[in-house]
């Protein structure tokens, strides 16, 4: 009788066990992907390149839902956004063309309560240059 229990015991430790290191394992897959839960990324065509009185750097581009194509709704580069070319090298907003393809990882603005969109531009990469 003693023996079963003993037997018993091992086997709830165990399951408790599991449970636990399940339980742990998918808090951490939440904390790991919730940094990633309000990015988007698209892609879109380079319309314009505007630097503002300010000296901050704009990005106007088309893409098929949305027009980023005024300085109240457009993309800002700022000093943390990487700017890479096809080969993943870095390059200046110069180097950035109209017409040129670009791909955008950004904060997706709509999950807060931001007024307008005025999304944080995390990556610009030039898929294909422009003319």
């Amino acid at each position: 009788m003693n023996r079963k229990k003993n037997n018993l015991k091992r086997k709830n430790a165990i399951i408790v066990s599991i449970i636990i290191i399940a339980a742990a394992a998918a808090i951490g897959v939440v904390l790991a992907q919730s940094s990633q839960w309000s990015r988007i990324s698209f892609e879109a065509v380079v319309k314009e390149i505007v630097t503002q009185p300010d000296g901050e750097v704009r990005l106007l581009v088309e893409r098929r839902t949305n027009v980023y194509g005024s300085p109240l709704n457009s993309l800002g580069i700022s000093r943390d956004t990487k700017l890479l070319n096809a080969e993943g090298r870095s390059i200046s907003p110069k180097d950035i063309r109209p017409g040129s393809f670009v791909k955008i990882t950004a904060k997706d603005a709509f999950t807060e309560e931001t007024p307008v969109y005025y999304p944080v531009v995390y990556e610009i990469r030039v898929t294909s240059s422009g003319g």
